[in-house]
Parts: C-alpha cells; structure tokens; sequence
C-alpha cells in the first residue's frame, strides 16, 4: 500500500484529502506544522507528499529543503499546495525542490492525477 503524508493547518484540507485519499486506497499521514512534517517524515518515509506553504512553526519551503537534505527523503516526491497563486511562490517552491504546485481549492481529480503521476514515476525508479 502506497503512503501519503498530507502537510496542513487547515482542518478542511485534511479531512477532505485524507477521506478522498483512504478511499482511494491510500495510507494516510497528516502532520499540522513544518517540524512534525519532518519528524513524520523520516519515520513513515512515504511515497508521496503534500506539503502547504504557509504552516506553523515552519514554512513548507524550508521544510522541502530540510527533507531534500537528507537522504532518507531526498527522493520523496513533494506536491506543493497553497492557495498563492503568484509566479514566485510557484517558482520559488520549485526551485526549493518540490517537484510540482497544486492550487487551493483543487478538485479530487487533480489530486489523482497529481498521484498517478508521481507514484508511477517513483515506481520506475525502485
């Protein structure tokens, strides 16, 4: 079973990510700041992650780059999602190693394309 780690404050994000995610077949992470994301992150290493800009105690820019720093993580898929729709905030979460941007509000259909594409990608590489 592929694992997902969703990176948010946001209530209504989690639930309606994780209840579409579950039911898609998916194990299920969430953490609520930026240093939860990383302690998850090297615990649960999941396939995937979803990881909001603006969080607490650390911003999912400097969390992207603290998970790109360590080898355990490195190669983790990360899809940024914030409701920034700026050319920089864009650029600079990519530059910061996510490997694609997500705008809020998204539908379930962009998230299962976001998975197909980054799980079948991350498969081809084990």
């Amino acid at each position: 079973m592929k694992k997902i780690l969703i990176v948010d404050d946001e209530k209504n994000i989690i639930l309606t990510l994780k209840m579409y995610l579950e039911k898609s077949g998916y194990d299920i992470r969430v953490a609520t700041n930026g240093i939860e994301a990383i302690d998850i992150s090297q615990e649960y290493l999941p396939d995937l992650i979803f990881l909001d800009i603006v969080l607490p105690k650390m911003n999912g820019y400097l969390v992207c780059e603290a998970l790109r720093d360590e080898p355990l993580t490195k190669n983790i898929p990360i899809i940024f999602m914030s409701a920034k729709t700026q050319k920089e905030d864009i650029q600079r979460a990519l530059a910061v190693g996510g490997n694609d941007y997500i705008v809020k509000p998204f539908t379930p259909e962009e998230i299962g394309e976001m998975i197909n594409k980054y799980l079948k990608e991350a498969k081809a590489y084990e």
